[in-house]
């Protein structure tokens, strides 16, 4: 492997140690991660790259955990597998250095605690679409980062478009091309090819280039708190992992199910998501949807009933085919159980139709995408439930609710991150 990435050096542009956007950590309030960035010079871009370097062994990896010690940010990507599991299967975390980048081997190591103490030391994190990352990482160290720039959120924030893909950042901002070829590539095997190491490294490579433009940028605009704040809603998604207190809500035609029929589709996608989480298997192999919704509305009596409607559930435990029927049979309606809900009315659909002209021409105002403002979903809870769902941060809810409340009625904010 190492002799494998000595021979794959090649130049690419990347920033020049002494010539960036140094980020400093100036303040820290828990509250409001209110982070704040100098800009000492403008950013250079060199024909310089490190090779990267594989890390195997524990010598190198005390190495690299103390230059990760000192440095102000935890410059981050990994790599893993999740096709055939629940949990993501690390298989490898690369980390970018002021002087080096190096790609972690997590298969090399027994125990990566070590690693893990240092990502919790209280840094922030800095990282492109980092929601998957959070998770893969999560087993590492209890520690959840104060703080994450995902520069996927600050691209948004920026109204450079939702959801913008890691190359496309790059290309756009720095004038450079990057492969895309090893996306969906085994990243279990061993050794990696020649084409993996790039990109692997390329991950990591231009972020800090990309947190110095973009960063500069949102603290010119007023919105490094909103980038702060999003990174929040990140990180607890990603480190709480807390399964959905109404699952059934999630299908769109289960208001149509009788209340008993709600009631033990609840119940058997509560079995499902603990089985899943228990026995490392994707939940749809487990018990996938379709047949979830059969079973709730006609419950098997016996085993091999049950059993003949799992033709798809590959990884369903044939050994708890009798506690799913039994759970089936003495489903009962927990408190306060809510039913799933019907579509919207008239009325609030044109209520909906008002608010979110107005939250239209606020995001054109802002130069932001719509839905990066405020999402379908968001203003959609906002009209059910009075008040804005506990994932939508402060800075959405100050914006928006002066321009909900004269269609949507008054709302008593909730404390959010």
């Amino acid at each position: 492997q190492r002799q494998a990435m000595a021979n794959n050096s090649r130049p690419t542009p990347t920033m020049a140690p002494n010539n960036s956007l140094r980020w400093e950590r100036c303040s820290m309030d828990i509250d409001h991660l209110s982070l704040h960035c100098r800009q000492h010079s403008h950013t250079v871009l060199t024909e310089a790259t490190p090779v990267p370097q594989w890390i195997d062994d524990r010598v190198s990896l005390t190495q690299v955990l103390e230059a990760m010690q000192a440095s102000p940010m935890h410059v981050l990507d990994t790599e893993f597998e999740r096709v055939r599991t629940f949990w993501p299967k690390l298989a490898l975390v690369q980390v970018a250095l002021p002087a080096r980048n190096v790609l972690i081997d997590p298969l090399a190591f027994a125990d990566l605690g070590d690693l893990g103490r240092v990502l919790g030391n209280g840094r922030p994190w800095l990282m492109h679409s980092a929601s998957e990352d959070l998770v893969a990482l999560k087993p590492l160290t209890e520690h959840a980062p104060t703080a994450l720039f995902d520069t996927q959120i600050a691209a948004a924030l920026l109204g450079l478009g939702s959801s913008l893909a890691y190359q496309k950042l790059v290309q756009s901002e720095l004038g450079v091309s990057l492969a895309k070829s090893e996306t969906r590539s085994d990243w279990l095997q061993r050794p990696l090819s020649a084409e993996q190491i790039d990109y692997a490294a390329d991950d990591v490579i231009h972020l800090q280039a990309l947190c110095d433009r973009l960063g500069d940028r949102l603290d010119r605009l007023g919105r490094m708190d909103w980038l702060w704040q999003d990174g929040q809603r990140q990180i607890a998604a990603g480190y709480e992992l807390l399964p959905s207190a109404n699952p059934h809500h999630e299908f769109r035609a289960a208001y149509k199910l009788p209340l008993a029929a709600q009631v033990r589709l609840v119940a058997v996608l509560e079995w499902r998501e603990r089985t899943a989480r228990s026995t490392d298997r994707p939940r749809s192999w487990v018990l996938d949807n379709a047949t979830a919704i059969d079973i709730a509305q006609n419950p098997p009596r016996s085993g091999p009933e049950l059993l003949g409607k799992l033709a798809n559930c590959r990884a369903f435990p044939r050994r708890q085919v009798g506690e799913v029927i039994d759970l089936l049979a003495s489903a009962e309606a927990g408190a306060p159980f809510q039913p799933a809900p019907a579509p919207l009315d008239r009325e609030t659909e044109n209520a909906l139709r008002q608010a979110r002209e107005q939250i239209d021409a606020l995001a054109a105002a802002l130069a932001l995408e719509s839905s990066t403002l405020c999402s379908r979903r968001l203003l959609e809870a906002r009209a059910r439930l009075g008040t804005w769902p506990p994932d939508c941060t402060r800075w959405r809810q100050q914006l928006l609710e002066p321009l909900v409340q004269a269609t949507l009625g008054a709302s008593s904010p909730t404390q959010n991150p």
